[in-house]
């Protein structure tokens, strides 16, 4: 058996002030604030099990992993948006 990737709530857990920033980053930007979980090797358990505490943010992309998948550019903003937003509340610390 190989680890292909690690859960990344279990990193998470000890970092909570990462998923609070990600969450009032997303509220600056006017984005609501829903919590899912994820199963997959995203960027962010692979960024997190490496040290780098990393929650995934959202996308909002539709028809996910078909080859329909697709992103509104209104979504796209939102993203940019709350990385704005992410990159402000993280440098204030």
């Amino acid at each position: 058996m190989k680890e292909q990737y690690r859960n990344m709530k279990e990193l998470l857990v000890a970092h909570p002030h990462v998923i609070q920033l990600a969450r009032n980053a997303m509220e600056a930007a006017g984005v609501q604030v829903k919590t899912e979980c994820v199963r997959g090797g995203t960027d962010g358990s692979r960024l997190s099990s490496v040290g780098l505490p990393c929650p995934n943010i959202f996308a909002e992309e539709q028809a996910v992993h078909s080859r329909h998948e697709f992103v509104c550019v209104q979504d796209m903003q939102k993203s940019v948006e709350t990385l704005v937003h992410l990159v402000g509340l993280a440098a204030a610390q």
